[in-house]
């Protein structure tokens, strides 16, 4: 198998990734193995549901999704960049170019683009986090949906610290505009009390439980098992008894529980349908079914202590905070808000339908996670394909002085970083050839923050009165993180079946049949 009919899979997906960049990329239509139809244009989301058995695309896949994990955003940049390299690399092959050379040459490339992104960066206090997370929210192209929500983001992620992805989370519910996304000091839970009897609002004591809540059976132990005891209880008087042990029991936990200030109880199991009119007799809140991530960022920001049942509540696991039932896009959430433990935020997105929603609630979690990035390097870079055409112009420059074969290979690097200015300016709408060539141009004129602006519909100084910018260490990543993909793919050379690998065995000897008195 040649390396072109192992790429081209790859190839595909990352023309397709390449027509989603930027607030007007094209929606795609993804059609499951199960006949489920989703729109998207999001690449996180067309990766992550993509159905393949092509080992290449799935090195494709593993490595972007661990991209965005890690990084938040980004994903799709890295997977055009490197199905431009890839391309380059194919022509490159054709005239006789040796991989170790194609490697060498993106090396040699990548570390003159590193260089200009430091050189063409900028101090964050300029332009502000708020800059960054408008240029993140590809969701929506209303102006003012982009601005309210963008500056809500800024103020979360400048409140909750450097981490902030960590603290800050993103839930979405179809139902109503963008602009009516709100921001939340706290942890949204999309789910209501157990019970409606429940109180609406607490204010105290808030248990976070991983185990299910129920009253207490007889022989039930927790911590470690050194002796199993068997309860036989045949008659009606026996299990009449066994009852009351167990109510009694539970009643002497609830008045434990109520004792040590418990106004809120949290599960991440279920609470049993015997306990929760006993739980809402005494005005305590049950929330059940509460999800481990939710759950743990509750522990943190109310500063308890997560404890498998409530045996182990006392003063010293208890949080603090308020946690209240709102009314919120037609049904009931439960918000948890304290000051005791680290700062918590939640970004509640709205959307018209569940498509928007969804596309909606990718883009806010992007433009979180670069915003968190810009606040922790305190450096931008111009956006809008700007500082591609800037690394482009010195990867051409540095490709000029290196020797060897390897500068053809270079000079390959330096036309494809050029594809995401392309691709920006072809899913606004413009001449993309003709964009490329006046940023060339303004490049030429020591201008190198004119790139696309796709909302506006030209190219412009990106750094003008609504600036586009993008955090120096993601773009940074990109960079490394598309030419690693693109050398690793250009170094296959052959598709082989592990099982295969094996050889055959050798066939067994004939045998020989033994006649009394040989040796």
């Amino acid at each position: 198998m040649t390396h072109d009919e192992l790429a081209s899979g790859v190839q595909r997906v990352c023309d397709v990734v390449e027509t989603a960049l930027g607030p007007f990329g094209a929606n795609k239509l993804l059609i499951g193995s199960d006949g489920t139809v989703t729109a998207t244009a999001s690449s996180t989301e067309l990766l992550d549901r993509l159905e393949v058995t092509d080992p290449a695309v799935t090195l494709l896949e593993t490595a972007a999704s661990g991209f965005g994990e890690r990084y938040g955003d980004g994903t799709g940049t890295v997977v055009a960049l490197a199905g431009a390299l890839l391309d380059e690399a194919d022509a490159l092959a054709e005239h006789g170019l040796h991989p170790t050379a194609i490697e060498r040459g993106y090396r040699e490339a990548l570390d003159a683009a590193l260089d200009a992104v430091d050189r063409g960066a900028r101090p964050l206090s300029a332009f502000g986090p708020a800059a960054v997370a408008r240029t993140a929210l590809t969701g929506t192209r209303d102006p003012g949906a982009r601005r309210t929500v963008a500056d809500r983001i800024a103020a979360a992620v400048e409140s909750a610290g450097p981490e902030a992805s960590d603290h800050v989370r993103v839930v979405s519910r179809t139902g109503g505009a963008t602009a009516e996304t709100d921001l939340v000091r706290g942890t949204v839970l999309e789910r209501g009390p157990v019970l409606d009897a429940m109180p609406r609002s607490v204010e105290g004591g808030v248990a976070v439980l991983s185990s299910t809540v129920d009253v207490p059976h007889v022989g039930s132990q927790t911590g470690r098992v050194t002796r199993r005891v068997v309860l036989d209880a045949d008659s009606f008087e026996d299990r009449e008894a066994v009852a009351e042990y167990e109510s009694g029991a539970f009643e002497e936990r609830l008045r434990a529980v109520l004792d040590a200030g418990c106004r809120a109880v949290i599960t991440e199991r279920a609470v049993n349908e015997r306990v929760q009119a006993e739980l809402a007799a005494r005005g305590i809140l049950g929330v059940q079914r509460v999800d481990a991530d939710e759950l743990d960022q509750i522990a943190r920001a109310t500063g308890a202590t997560v404890v498998p049942t409530l045996d182990q509540i006392t003063d010293d696991v208890l949080g603090t905070g308020t946690v209240s039932v709102q009314r919120k896009a037609g049904s009931d959430v439960t918000v948890v808000e304290s000051d005791a433990g680290e700062p918590t935020y939640t970004v509640f997105c709205r959307a018209p339908d569940p498509r928007s929603a969804t596309a909606f609630e990718h883009s806010v979690d992007a433009a979180v996670a670069a915003t968190a990035a810009a606040v922790r390097d305190g450096r931008v870079v111009p956006g809008g394909g700007a500082v591609e055409m800037t690394a482009a112009r010195a990867v051409d420059e540095a490709a000029r002085s290196m020797d060897g074969r390897h500068r053809i290979a270079a000079e390959g690097f330096g036309r494809a970083i050029t594809t995401v200015p392309r691709a920006l300016a072809a899913t606004a709408g413009l001449d993309a050839g003709r964009a490329v060539i006046r940023l060339r141009v303004a490049r030429s004129e020591g201008r190198d923050a004119v790139g696309i602006d796709a909302l506006a519909g030209g190219t412009t100084d990106v750094l003008g009165e609504d600036p586009i910018v993008e955090p120096v260490s993601l773009k940074r990543a990109a960079f490394s993180a598309a030419t690693d993909l693109a050398t690793q793919l250009v170094r296959i050379d052959e598709r082989l079946e592990a099982t295969d690998l094996g050889g055959e065995e050798p066939d067994p000897p004939d045998e020989v049949p033994f006649r009394e008195g040989e040796l």
